[in-house]
């Protein structure tokens, strides 16, 4: 009878631990926006959140969930607690993979990247440039998407990128962006978008940063799309898989698309719905 009651007691203590377990946010910086995140979260799940930088790590109890923000708390972590990654290059997270026990991915899926190509330009030929120094994981979306009819042009180790990006120019209608920073990057982007646009070709950005720069629309997942998906997966019977985030919106730049008299559709959530329903 004694041994039957410690086993209901036991059980009733690890279940009272998981339910009173706390959400701990680290990074190497205290920001607004992770403050936000904090507070955002704790208004939709059944947990304290509190953000605090790595030193806070010897503080933790073993039944927190850790929500880890950025490379460095990533790179860092070695704890025994369930975490999650965000925000966080997808490269970091595959190298880290041991450590964690789930991420969503920074970087928006190719195939979703191409099927906003394809609702903005539903007849247009699509193609997108990649270099041998792309990540497996880019390279393999990119076959993916090939099977769908995106053109693929490799940049090999003895071309230039003006020759890979006349070819993928050439007989084209749309350049797709990818996360590769061969291709990608603060010194290459203005050269890319002045050749596209001198044809009329409108560049799908990589990320949201393009935007700014010049892409005349991506797809990204904003702070309220974070905080709903990490509420799922927190309040999930276990975490789920690393994967990307299903929640998502369009962004759009109105004045390239002025510039190549191109017409957008009026909501970009609309086209965000339309493309997660496919």
């Amino acid at each position: 009878m004694g041994f039957k009651f410690f086993g209901v007691f036991v059980v009733l203590l690890l279940l009272f631990g998981q339910a009173h377990s706390d959400v701990v946010i680290l990074a190497e910086q205290r920001s607004p926006v992770l403050e936000k995140l904090a507070k955002n979260l704790t208004e939709l799940i059944t947990k304290d959140v509190s953000h605090h930088t790595l030193e806070y790590t010897k503080n933790l109890k073993s039944t927190d969930i850790v929500i880890l923000a950025g490379d460095k708390a990533v790179s860092q972590w070695r704890g025994s607690q369930p975490s999650i990654a965000i925000w966080v290059g997808r490269t970091v997270i595959d190298e880290n993979h041991a450590h964690l026990s789930s991420a969503i991915y920074s970087e928006p899926p190719v195939v979703r990247q191409l099927a906003l190509a394809r609702f903005l330009f539903p007849d247009a030929r699509i193609s997108s440039i990649y270099s041998n120094q792309a990540e497996e994981w880019l390279v393999s979306e990119l076959k993916v998407a090939e099977g769908s009819g995106l053109s693929l042009v490799l940049q090999s180790d003895d071309q230039t990128l003006n020759y890979a990006l006349k070819k993928a120019l050439s007989g084209y209608d749309v350049l797709l962006g990818v996360a590769d920073s061969t291709i990608y990057n603060p010194s290459t982007v203005k050269n890319i978008l002045i050749s596209a646009y001198r044809q009329n070709i409108p560049l799908i950005g990589p990320h949201r940063a393009y935007i700014r720069a010049g892409a005349i629309a991506t797809t990204y997942s904003s702070l309220e799309h974070t905080t709903t998906r990490l509420a799922e997966m927190i309040m999930a019977e276990r975490l789920p898989a690393v994967g990307y985030n299903p929640y998502f919106t369009v962004m759009f730049n109105e004045q390239v698309a002025r510039s190549l008299n191109i017409l957008l559709p009026a909501s970009p959530e609309a086209v965000a719905e339309a493309i997660r329903s496919l």
